[in-house]
């Protein structure tokens, strides 16, 4: 029995915390890069600046955050870029780090790193929907009542604050490099978290009542936000 609940214990945690990661950012990069087009295409080129301030910043705060906490050095951080001046690689904004390669730690940080938009963003709506708008996360309870629950007011500052953090969801070709470097790190760390883990717990599906629940309903609040988004500026642009 226990090596039943060893593997899926490891399983559970691999599906939880890197193969939806790694499919959720993909997604919802794709999604915010067309959105942003969109929003170019119809107010111009400050469009993701103007709408997504507040997302640049956490996004460039996010990397920065990882950067230090995996102990890179932060060579450079601009949370916004001045629109009134030009970039020559159209960027928003920017952390520019280093690391030693040969750094075990730091090279499993680049994992991190490279998602740290999506972790940070992802957590920072979490927060503010349980506390602007908790009732969502009892919908299976509370059903279509979680509209009627919450001051009108409420949902709206939710919804101004959750498009501008989700329209700074896309992912560089210079993330997904990182992510890329750290991610046999990361899946040998999950293993080991898995087998000493599943020692000690009796049920492994709490894992995914807990914070598999909590991390896949956000990121479905993220996606619902994200296409209603895309479906928007397609229609204006």
């Amino acid at each position: 029995m226990s090596g039943v609940v060893i593997w899926h214990t490891v399983l559970y945690l691999f599906l939880i915390f890197l193969l939806l990661p790694l499919i959720a950012s993909f997604c919802l990069s794709a999604i915010t890069m067309r959105t942003n087009q969109h929003l170019v295409n119809r107010f111009g080129y400050h469009a993701p600046i103007i709408f997504s301030w507040l997302g640049i910043m956490v996004h460039e705060l996010s990397h920065a955050g990882m950067a230090l906490l995996f102990g890179h050095k932060i060579n450079r951080l601009v949370l916004l870029i001045n629109p009134f001046q030009s970039d020559k690689e159209n960027r928003l904004g920017y952390v520019a780090h280093s690391w030693q390669p040969k750094n075990k730690y730091q090279q499993l940080g680049n994992f991190f790193i490279g998602l740290a938009p999506i972790i940070g963003i992802t957590l920072l709506t979490g927060i503010i929907t349980q506390l602007l708008w908790p009732q969502v996360f009892h919908v299976q309870t509370v059903g279509w009542q979680i509209f009627s629950q919450v001051p009108w007011w409420r949902l709206v500052v939710w919804l101004v604050i959750v498009i501008n953090l989700n329209l700074a969801m896309n992912l560089s070709r210079a993330d997904w490099l990182n992510v890329g470097h750290g991610v046999l790190y990361y899946s040998l760390l999950l293993l080991l978290i898995g087998l000493v883990v599943g020692l000690f717990i009796s049920d492994p599906w709490l894992i995914v009542e807990t914070a598999g629940y909590w991390l896949g309903l956000v990121w479905l609040i993220d996606m619902g936000i994200s296409l209603l988004m895309l479906i928007i500026a397609k229609i204006l642009d």
